[in-house]
């Protein structure tokens, strides 16, 4: 196995690979392969001894892989801007918890996080005035300190991107409910309310600690918004009327729905991958197994 972690975060892999050597892998059945992907990833791709390759990145980087690679096994983990619809029977505290739960942990830098929130009118005020004050409570600096409650981004330059990316879509008639600063790696928590569906925070990928809300008039127009996407990681609803949950189940088209919770939210056991610009292919261990085996068949016939 050769693990080639991403450039700004190599240290979690070489501890990982550390860890598996003390265990008993054998010295040859792991290597960590340290650099920049523009110089290393064609050549790792490329080779005819690599059988399979599971890739976590962005969509631009997947499909490179995916041309260079070749007729070979690839798993894709892509990117995403995750719908979450709120239903007028919702409750909206829960509504307001799994959004700030889902939407700024890590400062948003989940390819799963709440970006895109799908509210419908009778209760969009209503949400927009409870979420506010709970997101300004979320505390801002070291996350090695007790009170941090929302760390920095990784890059300064992602910081710089996600306030670039608000300040547009405030200059194009969104309204900033909270947030919306920036101080060197650390970005506010920012929400974003009447966010056109063209606009980059909505459409794109932000991976960074800002919420795009928009209104929808009903149901299906809050599915079509949620489909409305090049995307299809996860994506989550909360209601309590069973017919508007199955409704959303199997119109959005997404590998990863969520019921009454925000879409990041994964356990180890489940099948976890998108579809779409973001990937192919499942994750999670009996599924990873799956994934990374080649099917033999071996058929036996007797002697006339």
């Amino acid at each position: 196995v050769l693990v080639k972690p991403a450039s700004d975060t190599p240290l979690s892999a070489l501890k990982l690979a550390e860890i598996l050597l003390e265990a008993g892998v054998p010295p040859l059945g792991i290597s960590v392969i340290t650099g920049s992907g523009g110089t290393l990833g064609d050549a790792l791709c490329g080779d005819r001894r690599v059988r399979k390759i599971s890739f976590t990145g962005s969509a631009d980087v997947g499909q490179r892989i995916c041309r260079v690679a070749g007729v070979k096994k690839v798993t894709m983990e892509l990117g995403s801007n995750s719908p979450l619809i709120v239903m007028p029977d919702a409750d909206l505290s829960k509504v307001v918890e799994a959004t700030v739960a889902t939407g700024y942990s890590n400062a948003g830098q989940v390819c799963i996080s709440a970006q895109r929130v799908i509210v419908l009118q009778p209760v969009y005020q209503d949400y927009l005035e409870a979420l506010k004050p709970r997101v300004e409570q979320i505390t801002t600096g070291n996350p090695l300190e007790d009170a941090t409650r929302m760390g920095p981004m990784i890059r300064q330059s992602d910081a710089e991107r996600v306030e670039e990316w608000v300040r547009e879509a405030v200059a194009g008639g969104a309204r900033l409910v909270c947030g919306g600063q920036r101080s060197g790696t650390c970005y506010q928590p920012t929400v974003l309310a009447d966010v056109d569906p063209r606009m980059r925070v909505s459409r794109e990928e932000l991976f960074g600690p800002a919420v795009a809300v928009t209104s929808a008039a009903d149901i299906d127009e809050a599915i079509r918004l949620a489909n409305d996407t090049t995307y299809g990681l996860s994506a989550g609803i909360f209601t309590q009327d069973l017919d508007a949950a199955i409704q959303f189940a199997r119109r959005v088209h997404s590998g990863n729905i969520q019921i009454n919770w925000g879409p990041a939210w994964r356990a180890d056991l489940m099948p976890y991958g998108g579809l779409a610009d973001s990937g192919m292919g499942k994750e999670g261990p009996k599924y990873a197994v799956q994934e990374m085996t080649e099917l033999k068949t071996v058929v036996i016939h007797g002697s006339a």
